[in-house]
């Protein structure tokens, strides 16, 4: 990964902090981060994201395999599975 420098560095780091964190949550709650996050999800783009974020996400709930692979066709979306190590 490239190390970052300057602005965006700056940026990068205060949107990985607690305080940025919190403003993205804020700014995604209220009426314009909805209506931005609706624009992107109108996108070929944000659809796919949206399918990918969902994907992975089920990772990290606490359903039964089967319940997980049942959303993932209904998504459409295939499973990765990792190596175990």
């Amino acid at each position: 990964m490239s190390h970052l420098h300057g602005l965006g560095g700056m940026a990068a780091h205060f949107l990985s902090s607690p305080q940025g964190q919190k403003m993205i949550r804020d700014y995604l709650s209220s009426p314009e981060g909805k209506e931005a996050v609706d624009a992107f999800l109108k996108t070929p783009h944000g659809q796919e994201m949206a399918l990918f974020l969902l994907s992975r996400s089920l990772d990290g709930l606490d359903l039964p395999e089967e319940t997980r692979e049942s959303v993932r066709r209904a998504l459409g979306v295939k499973h990765h599975r990792k190596n175990p190590s």
